[in-house]
């Protein structure tokens, strides 16, 4: 009895099925598919960063060349205005009456082959005239404006001038965009689409493309409608791919165009 109850000792279970940790082979696999799901995240983490970069980029560069144009645009739009007290009229003569801001030295001009432009209006916004006959270099107001290419930025006319005669001025000029951020590699002003309508001593009027003639006959009147085309071509600083076009190209047209809104009237025997 003794040895049959030795005989009946229970036996150790064997080890579960499935209980042990994983293979080399599996890790390794395991290991491969993070690796790619990490480098994945990470360049979809770049390319959004650089995309947010470019974004940036371009509207800044986009801001700073917008507000260039609509300045220049807007001083463009005020080319000629003359306060009425200073339009000298002759009531003895049948002369046209003389506008002082469209005789020749301070009538809108186009110089360096085209990438600076002078113009000039009267500021009445800025001061009350109490003598509309004194003379224009005697006011403290600037009434010659103008935007020109120096570099690779755009500047604009801040001091006091008394012709529209020339760019070669230095004093009196300040950057108007960011020489660290904006590259401007084109800056043209154009009046090629300006026209001109002539009516001669007979009564007939022609009107043709362009500036009208500085000079005509005595009984030769010119009502010229000025328009000026601005081309601009920018890049950015650190990204030279980063950039901005306001051209004429593959034939789509993304100039700007202003027109002036003061025409200028004239005959052939005005100075």
């Amino acid at each position: 009895m003794l040895n049959r109850a030795r005989n009946t000792a229970p036996i150790p279970s064997r080890r579960r099925n499935g209980a042990g940790g994983f293979t080399l082979i599996e890790l390794m696999i395991g290991i491969l598919v993070g690796t790619i799901v990490i480098a994945a995240v990470i360049a979809l983490y770049i390319t959004a960063i650089r995309g947010a970069t470019f974004v940036t980029q371009e509207a800044r560069l986009t801001q700073e060349t917008r507000i260039a144009l609509d300045l220049m645009a807007n001083d463009i739009r005020r080319t000629g205005y003359s306060h009425p007290d200073r339009i000298e009229f002759d009531e003895e003569s049948d002369a046209l009456p003389r506008n002082p801001f469209m005789a020749s030295d301070l009538n809108l001009a186009i110089h360096e082959g085209g990438s600076c432009i002078l113009l000039s209006y009267d500021p009445t916004y800025g001061y009350i005239i109490e003598d509309p006959l004194q003379a224009l270099d005697e006011i403290d107001e600037q009434y010659v404006f103008g935007y020109r290419l120096a570099g690779n930025s755009i500047q604009m006319l801040t001091g006091q001038i008394e012709s529209t005669g020339s760019c070669d001025q230095n004093d009196g000029w300040e950057t108007l965009t960011d020489p660290t951020t904006t590259n401007v590699t084109l800056l043209d002003f154009s009046l090629d689409r300006s026209s001109c309508l002539h009516l001669n001593a007979d009564g007939n009027a022609t009107e043709t493309a362009g500036l009208c003639p500085d000079n005509g006959g005595d009984e030769d009147f010119y009502f010229e409608n000025r328009r000026v085309t601005i081309q601009l071509e920018a890049q950015h600083a650190d990204e030279p791919d980063t950039r901005v076009s306001f051209t004429d190209s593959d034939d789509r047209d993304t100039s700007l165009t202003v027109g002036v809104r003061n025409a200028r009237i004239f005959n052939g025997s005005d100075d």
